[in-house]
């Protein structure tokens, strides 16, 4: 599916109004997950799950399966869906318009069974398979990792 606006409006449109988007934990048969290393903001540089912006017309199932697909070239067939709503708040944004960056993310868990078969986009630069997700990460996150059955390591001092 492309996009139905093009690429100027949607500058606007993101200055200025939240974002619907979605994002999916790609949780493997060894129930560890998998997360990509953004190349744009908001969040580069940082892992984080693939996933991006809804279009309009299209349903967030699809636009899940839409979204790991050109992240990653997987093909996932079922979805849970484990967080609903969540507002999240950058102050940076792709466009350099500087008024930041504001979406409404649902989360998704899909089990992934090829993922040797990853393939990148040009907007993230490595995949990494995590066992655990660290405290320190993003509230949004912790909540799709804590919801998706897996639990935390501290990365701070051992008492």
């Amino acid at each position: 599916m492309k996009p139905l606006i093009d690429n100027s409006l949607y500058k606007l449109i993101h200055k200025n109004m939240p974002i619907v988007c979605v994002d999916v934990v790609l949780k493997t048969t060894e129930e560890k997950f998998i997360m990509v290393k953004r190349k744009k903001e908001p969040a580069k540089g940082e892992w984080w799950l693939p996933g991006g912006r809804v279009f309009k017309n299209e349903s967030l199932v699809s636009a899940a399966k839409r979204k790991v697909f050109e992240e990653t070239s997987l093909t996932i067939e079922s979805l849970d869906k484990i967080v609903d709503g969540y507002e999240l708040f950058f102050d940076k944004d792709p466009f350099n318009h500087n008024n930041g960056t504001h979406t409404v993310s649902t989360c998704f868990l899909a089990d992934v069974r090829n993922q040797s078969a990853i393939r990148l986009d040009k907007y993230h630069s490595k995949f990494k398979v995590f066992s655990h997700y660290n405290e320190d990460w993003h509230p949004y996150l912790k909540n799709c990792f804590k919801n998706a059955g897996f639990i935390s390591i501290s990365v701070g001092p051992f008492l």
